[in-house]
């Protein structure tokens, strides 16, 4: 073999070492079954929500067409994962509705006491929150010591509850918000809270059909609701309110709807309702949101094993 030929075998060797060794480098690397198997998903952080959801834009748009015929506002808290929701804005007389505030603060003082409530505080709760009894509001009312004491005893209580009790027996002219109610909801609606509120909760379990209007509308079929209803007429109209507890799909959301300038009781309580109906469909879009969120995962992809 010459020079030449030797020289340009050799070339060519080199020249076929170089490509097999740049494609060993560049070819994607074989993994085993085994560790094809055994990989593990990896999870990305949940990406930060920019827009709300559009079915509850839609809700949104809904309440505000509501709010043309009445001053209405809501609040809402999903119990299980503390997500709130509030429209609306302003004060509102709160007509029965401060019947919880008087029986959460007679349960409060008597379980710091020490003491049970007595009998005659017993009937004139229950009867406050079951029938709605006026007669036994103004009792307590006065029995609570007047719009100082109650103010004062739902501040030590609750801190500030956000309600401005009436003046000189006149309990249904105080006035509140939604959210405030729903506040003191979640400190006296939590299952937890027993035995300080057990009768209160007893109590707003068993409500006289006749005033299970308003935020029952939202409840499961056959599920356990706690409610509590206010009405009165007004020189401007028609003060109408529904609050309390009610499983919505299964979990537990605190609801307060508080309305006033509705053209009557009638439709004051088809405004609450209609509400209460749409605020549960902006739960429901913010749950399948967050479940959505917390079930961004992404799989590393496992490259293909080069045929031999």
């Amino acid at each position: 073999m010459t020079a030449g030929r030797r020289l340009g075998r050799l070339a060519c060797l080199l020249v076929l070492a170089l490509v097999l060794f740049a494609t060993t480098v560049s070819a994607p690397s074989v993994l085993s079954p085994l560790v094809a198997a055994e990989l593990e998903p990896v999870r990305r952080p949940p990406e930060r929500a920019t827009e709300p959801p559009v079915e509850q834009e839609r809700a949104v748009q809904r309440l505000e067409q509501i709010s043309e015929r009445a001053h209405v506002a809501v609040s809402v808290m999903d119990e299980q994962s503390g997500d709130t929701f509030d429209h609306g804005s302003g004060r509102f007389e709160t007509a029965s509705l401060v019947k919880i505030h008087m029986v959460a603060l007679m349960s409060w003082r008597a379980a710091r006491s020490g003491h049970r409530l007595t009998t005659t505080q017993q009937q004139d709760a229950t009867q406050m929150l079951v029938r709605s009894d006026n007669d036994a509001a103004l009792r307590s009312y006065f029995a609570l010591g007047g719009r100082p004491g109650i103010e004062h005893g739902l501040a030590s209580a609750y801190g500030a509850p956000g309600v401005r009790v009436g003046d000189r027996g006149y309990w249904g002219h105080s006035s509140t918000t939604p959210h405030d109610v729903v506040k003191l909801l979640d400190r006296i609606l939590d299952p937890g809270a027993e035995p300080t509120y057990a009768l209160l909760q007893d109590a707003m379990t068993h409500v006289i059909p006749e005033q299970r209007w308003g935020i029952s509308v939202l409840a499961d079929d056959g599920s356990t609701v706690r409610t509590k209803v206010g009405w009165v007429e007004d020189p401007d109209g028609w003060i109408v309110n529904s609050s309390g507890r009610v499983l919505l799909d299964g979990s537990p959301v605190l609801i307060s709807v508080m309305s006033d300038r509705n053209a009557s009781l009638e439709s004051g309580v088809a405004t609450i309702e209609d509400v209460a109906s749409i605020t549960g469909d902006v739960v429901r879009a913010r749950r399948e949101q967050a479940k959505t969120r917390s079930l961004g995962v992404c799989f590393v992809s496992v490259p293909p094993i080069s045929a031999c």
